[in-house]
């Protein structure tokens, strides 16, 4: 369907409303504790399942009696107007299901004398919240920056389980974000990837704070170590913030913001199951938190366990024979029964001796795989708070996540001819019936059994620190540390040395040397255990990233103007990061069937200093924001980079906001440092094109049956950091006459220069046409690659261009209940991308090109999410709908450049809940309604789609049983 018409369509959920709401409460009215105020709103937003945002320092000094407080046709605002009468405190809408507590604009003269106030409205101090993307509060909170803002009441209605699931299909997340849908190539983390740039270019923080990375390199968040059970709201910020945060917030910026101040109980299991009888995935969490005027504590455990989907039980990614789809046989030379070449024609073993190879010999190998990868995770999270003093607070929190994944891959292919080593099999092999020396046998050893990865992390998070306040600024001095192990094993391998000696004849695999002769020429079955043995082999890896980080903060008014308050911010950081992380190998070489992930070990300080100034140019009208942070790195250099800003309020519902900032990507230490990293990478060669004789770079037509390259990457020691600039211009309407109503419209911009690149698919190109990178691209006599050589380098350049567009709109009534629309969408224009300097600048945006070929992924021109969503007394529903425009992509079939179209793609989500009395709530939901399967794509090598973009589950079940108290 076209993106235009699927738009209108959504528009239908907005036609039947009329006027506007802020909440849904118990019909019965809402009872609160006393005590602080503080607690007294977080006890309010529980009950009316909306999220309260709020200073809690800025409250808990006002004092409240136990009371209940009426919800007329279960709305918030007459009960939460009333809670806020005697002070000087009324809130704000900021979200589709999201208030703000906010300063009464004027305190109306019958208030000051007909009611008796708690506490003297000239002692409440109220300052706002800061948003990600800045270190100021704002009162204002949807008005600094485009930002989603994905509240609790939110998280619960979609019915996702993880981070990664519940940001896969968000309009701005697109490109090669991982997750356990990435089987081969996947090492069981989760990353996500704001406008197609990769997964570094996008900051993940917790609760506003920098976090440690993944173990194997630290070159991007791992959001598998993140229990969604412990959140309370996930920020995402669509705009450059290398201001404010330093590095790696090019593309944005994802904030994760934990539960800290939850009084009571919650218990939770989840259940669900795809249609076709697998996926089984399960989740279990409980919350318990209490607290008193001096202090709070609160302790959540979680478990999630997710079941396996192999290839083979879904019609999309049974076989790897994609002619009858229009693609191309992606089915492996190496097969069971073994090609065999030999001097008068390439042959195949029987049971009866040899025939001639055919087509139909070819293996495939999607009967082992997973499709997507099984996976389970513990985590342990303690939030800690005391009151040190009318002016300090002291906190802490401390998390502890466990996780471990298996996936399945088809037993190891031997590639003799390309393989690491001397792989030829001697003339006098024992198992040689032929009589000459054999260079080019291909052989699946399925004797091995197949190949097991397993993937395991232990991360640990402790922050602690003070905050206060001193007169109208406040503080915060934080200390961190974070650690995190990840472990990986891939088993049933061969070791390329004693491969090579056992393919050798009697005078060199010799019984002394313990040399075992191993039958590569024979039937399935010719290798016997004694044989599996010698040549078995297994990859293990083990990484550790370690981070520790001391941060001051302060912000408040930095003076009066004649236009308003002059908002300010600045603050000192340093950050201690490390990693070391090492793989097996064989003498430096990678064994058969795996990787060599090489070794990197290195460590960086960094020392960085940060202000920002929000100044007023006309009262409540017009506002300039700017801010600098400088850094400096001990193993690169330094850098300073600004944000300036300008918001115009020509009237009160409307907001015109623009920006523009510099940005800086520094080079991870695996950048910098890695070595010895080898893998067989899925290349294509333009020598193997019938016209490879007409090719500068081509020794001859090279074999037509590769997919797989040898290739060795590598860090350089003298990179430089990335540089970009970021510039944004949007509008807000929020219309008076429809306080639920808000809409927004942002467009974007991101240049990026000196991009760290290491494509081993621009090399092989640049080889094939034009006779360049000769020492990169080792090529046999006959034309063959035998090895790409591809170390990072400063060489590319992108520029993004693109607009997102939200709506969301919300309406109660005594009949209806309330019912909350919205519709968030993003349109990428243009992704110009430029490999390296003099190389053509391609445009990406509505392409797809497999991470597995070095390509972006799918980059479409239109992505969207819309959503209709219901509450009435105890009864929730919803309703949401998926969008992923076409795309197109581009291969090679007999000897032609294809381009052909991926279909769109939508999903229809549905969910119903119960709220039951005794704080029991009950949920049933679907996802993919109408069991849609991905789009086919032909170039994708994993299991024939984009599984970074799409997913292949079919339609899936699940309930969930929560107890809250």
């Amino acid at each position: 369907m076209d993106f235009r018409h699927w738009a209108t369509l959504s528009l239908t959920g907005l036609l039947a409303f009329s006027k506007s709401a802020l909440s849904a409460c118990p019909e019965s009215g809402v009872q609160l504790p006393s005590g602080p105020l503080s607690q007294a709103l977080i006890s309010l937003g529980k009950q009316c399942r909306v999220s309260l945002v709020v200073q809690a320092n800025n409250v808990s000094s006002i004092q409240i009696r136990e009371q209940h407080l009426e919800t007329p046709d279960g709305n918030i605002a007459p009960a939460l107007g009333r809670l806020l009468d005697n002070t000087a405190l009324t809130f704000t809408h900021t979200g589709t299901n999201a208030l703000a507590i906010v300063a009464r604009p004027e305190q109306p003269a019958e208030n000051e004398s007909s009611t008796t106030q708690l506490l003297p409205a000239e002692e409440i101090t109220v300052t706002g919240q800061s948003l990600t993307g800045s270190h100021l509060r704002h009162l204002k909170l949807d008005s600094y920056a485009p930002i989603d803002v994905l509240a609790q009441p939110e998280l619960e209605i979609t019915g996702a389980q993880t981070i990664a699931e519940l940001l896969k299909f968000l309009p701005a997340v697109s490109g090669n974000s991982t997750s356990t849908s990435v089987t081969n190539g996947g090492n069981g983390t989760a990353t996500v990837t704001l406008r197609g740039l990769p997964a570094s270019n996008t900051l993940v923080l917790i609760n506003g704070r920098r976090i440690v990375s993944n173990g194997f390199g630290g070159e991007a968040a791992d959001l598998n170590t993140i229990p969604l059970s412990a959140v309370d709201r996930i920020e995402v910020l669509k705009d450059g913030a290398s201001a404010v945060y330093g590095s790696d917030a090019i593309a944005g910026v994802v904030n994760i913001i934990l539960r800290r101040d939850f009084d009571g109980l919650d218990v939770s299991s989840y259940y669900g199951q795809a249609e076709r009888g697998d996926q089984q995935t399960n989740s279990y969490s409980i919350t318990w938190g209490t607290g008193s005027e001096t202090g709070h504590v609160m302790f959540s455990l979680a478990l999630y366990r997710q079941g396996e989907i192999l290839s083979r039980d879904r019609d999309l990614s049974a076989s790897a024979d994609n002619r009858a789809r229009g693609g191309t046989d992606l089915r492996s030379s190496a097969s069971p029964q073994a090609y065999i070449a030999l001097t008068d024609g390439v042959v195949t073993s029987t049971v009866d001796g040899v025939r001639p190879w055919t087509n139909g010999d070819l293996y495939d190998f999607r009967e082992y795989t997973s499709a997507l990868v099984p996976s389970d995770r513990h985590s342990v999270y303690l939030a800690l708070s005391r009151t040190v003093s009318d002016s300090i607070d002291a906190y802490a929190d401390m998390m502890s996540v466990r996780t471990h994944s298996q996936s399945t891959l088809a037993p190891t292919p031997v590639f003799t001819r390309f393989d690491n080593g001397d792989l030829s099999i001697a003339s006098d092999q024992v198992y040689n019936p032929f009589g000459e020396e054999i260079t080019d046998v291909r052989k699946r050893v399925l004797e091995l059994g197949p190949r097991i990865q397993s993937n395991g992390t232990e991360t640990w998070r402790l922050n602690t620190g003070l905050k206060g306040q001193v007169n109208d600024w406040q503080w915060e001095l934080t200390a961190a540390t974070h650690y995190t192990q990840a472990n990986e094993t891939l088993s049933n391998l061969i070791d390329p040395n004693r491969l090579s000696l056992s393919l050798k004849g009697p005078d060199t695999c010799t019984e002394a040397e313990g040399c075992i002769p191993v039958d590569l020429l024979g039937v399935p079955g010719s290798i016997d255990d004694a044989q599996l043995d010698y040549i078995r082999g297994e990859n293990r890896v083990s990484g550790a990233s370690r981070m520790s980080t001391v941060t001051y903060i302060a912000n408040g008014p930095l003076g009066t103007s004649a236009a308003g308050e002059v908002l300010a911010a600045a603050g000192i950081e340093i950050r201690r990061e490390a990693i070391d992380f090492t793989s097996t190998d064989s003498d430096g070489l990678s064994l058969i069937g795996g990787v060599a992930s090489g070794a990197a070990e290195g460590n960086r300080l960094i020392g960085e200093a940060f202000a920002e100034i929000s100044l007023p140019l006309s009262a409540d009208r017009l506002w300039l924001d700017g801010a600098v942070r400088y850094s400096e790195y001990s193993d690169f250099g330094n850098t300073a980079n600004p944000k300036m800003a300008l918001r115009w309020r020509p009237w009160p519902s409307l907001l015109l906001r623009a920006s523009y900032a510099t940005g800086f990507k520094a080079p991870t230490l695996v950048d910098m440092n890695q070595t010895g990293h080898q893998s067989q990478e899925y290349l294509f060669d333009p020598c193997t094109n019938s016209n490879a004789a007409q090719l500068p770079g081509c020794n001859g037509r090279a074999d037509q049956d590769r997919i797989q390259y040898l290739t060795e990457f590598g860090g350089n020691p003298d990179l430089q950091p990335e540089t970009s600039d970021n510039r944004s211009l949007g509008i807000v309407w929020t219309p008076g006459d429809f306080t639920g109503f808000h809409a927004s419209i942002d467009l974007y911009e991101i240049r990026q220069n000196d991009v760290i690149d290491t494509s081993p698919q621009y090399l092989i190109n640049q080889n094939a046409f034009t006779g360049l990178f000769e020492d990169r691209v080792e090529r046999d006599s006959q034309g063959d690659i035998t090895r790409v050589i591809a170390t990072r380098l400063n060489i590319g350049a992108r520029d993004v261009r693109g607009v997102d567009a939200s709506m969301r709109y919300q309406y109660q009534s005594r009949e209806v209940g309330l019912v909350r629309w919205s519709l968030n969408s993003s349109h990428m224009s243009s992704y110009l991308n430029q490999l390296a300097p003099g190389s053509p600048i391609e445009n990406l945006a509505g392409t797809f090109a497999d991470a597995a070929s070095g390509g972006a992924g799918s980059l479409p021109e239109w992505k969207a999410n819309t959503g209709l969503y219901w509450q009435r007394g105890r009864w929730e529903g919803g309703y949401t709908i998926h969008y992923v425009g076409e795309l197109e992509e581009s291969f090679a079939l007999n000897d032609q450049t294809i381009t052909r179209t991926i279909d769109s793609w939508s999903t229809h989500d549905l969910q119903l809940a119960y709220g039951v009395p005794g704080g029991f709530r009950f949920a049933v939901g679907i996802d993919n309604l109408l069991d849609r399967e991905p789009p086919f794509a032909a170039s994708a090598f994993n299991d024939n789609f984009d599984a970074r973009t799409y997913d292949l589950s079919g339609r899936y079940w699940y309930t969930t049983l929560s107890f809250s108290m």
